[in-house]
């Protein structure tokens, strides 16, 4: 425990901490799954260590963040802020306090590399972040082609607003959805083998690896957080068969959109969009506050914004068909800055923007960023 005047940091390693879920998951509009106990235990098989990292201030908890690490061949170890680091008022020095901390615990750790990616823009945090010698990545660094920008829809509108901030082409065709026989229910950990033979036939359409690569990696996630609540799978059926699938988080009072697959079957009778509209009523019901489509290109979102013409090479964008499908149910665009890095040793970090530019324009880097999802 460290204290600073009337504030108090507390750095803390257990595996589970339920006070931790329960703080974050309560916080309006910064919680986050990537934040949670749940997702260190699932990344904990893949060799990552959790920290955890609270200020307060008296009794208050003002701000936090959890830290995953772990340890590298050679040189130390590397880190990363998934989602956060997260804190409750703004322009208030909990926030730069925690960065301070954060700086002492990788140096305490020897962690070499430190990597942050915000839940979404913040000049605040984003001034900070500089002033504590961290950098943007330029995505040569990892984590490369990070979520930029997402989609989120405020459920407190009623159904039929909803609707109306949608296309009037996708609701038509989400009456066509509805008429169409296709049924709809919520999956259980039997489908997850489905959900993932779906996600390999549009990870092959797009020429794209899945992410993740394996049944198991989903089967350690519905093990951690559907006891807990923070999980559902949708499924979308025809006569018994699925042919659309959703994994949301459910953390929080934001619905998630996380992972999808598309067997590509009956696209006449709209699976993919009666999914979404069931999803959003499902979630409206269950009175969660905001639903996040998790990823769209903010290059294609502001383009269409600014109502330009669309042109071959804004087709020819890797998310082009995403972003135009999710953006058709209308809501509010969020952009993500970051990710941020921070070298533990100066002349490394020095070095490494000085040579970021050339780097970013070689092919490896490019191949890098068009493999992750």
């Amino acid at each position: 425990m460290k204290v600073n005047d009337s504030y108090k940091v507390i750095i803390e390693k257990d595996k589970s901490d339920p006070r931790w879920d329960y703080f974050i998951s309560s916080l309006e509009h910064s919680s986050h799954y990537e934040q949670s106990t749940c997702w260190a235990k699932v990344k904990e098989h893949q060799g990552w260590k959790a920290i955890r990292i609270k200020v307060l201030k008296g009794s208050e908890w003002l701000a936090g963040a959890q830290m995953l690490y772990r340890q590298l061949p050679i040189g130390g170890s590397v880190g990363r802020i998934s989602s956060g680091p997260f804190y409750k008022l703004p322009n208030d020095s909990s926030l730069d306090i925690l960065l301070h901390s954060i700086n002492e615990v990788a140096q305490e750790l020897q962690i070499q590399y430190v990597a942050i990616t915000p839940y979404f823009e913040n000049a605040y945090l984003d001034e900070l972040l500089e002033n504590y010698g961290f950098h943007p990545t330029n995505e040569v660094l990892p984590p490369l082609a990070t979520v930029r920008a997402t989609l989120v829809l405020d459920l407190s509108k009623g159904e039929n607003e909803l609707l109306m901030d949608m296309n009037p082409e996708t609701r038509r065709r989400i009456r066509i959805a509805l008429k169409s026989g296709l049924s709809f229910r919520e999956g259980d950990r039997a489908d997850l083998d489905v959900l993932f033979k779906l996600m390999l036939m549009v990870a092959k359409k797009r020429n794209e690896k899945p992410v993740p690569a394996s049944v198991e990696f989903f089967q350690s996630v519905w093990d951690h957080f559907y006891p807990k609540g923070y999980l559902k799978l949708f499924v979308v059926e025809s006569q018994g068969e699925p042919v659309s699938m959703g994994l949301v988080f459910t953390f929080g009072n934001i619905v998630r959109f996380w992972k999808y697959g598309w067997s590509e079957k009956e696209g006449k009778k709209q699976p993919n969009r009666l999914l979404y509209w069931e999803m959003i009523k499902w979630a409206k019901n269950n009175g969660f506050r905001f639903l996040d489509v998790v990823q769209i290109d903010p290059h294609i979102a502001n383009h269409f914004w600014l109502g330009l013409p669309v042109t071959k090479e804004l087709q020819s964008r890797r998310l082009y068909g995403p972003t135009v499908f999710k953006m058709s149910f209308g809501g509010k665009i969020l952009n993500f800055s970051g990710p941020w890095f921070r070298f533990q040793n100066p002349l490394i970090g020095n070095f490494y923007r000085f040579i970021a530019p050339a780097l970013a324009r070689m092919p490896f880097a490019k191949r890098s960023r068009s493999t992750i999802v």
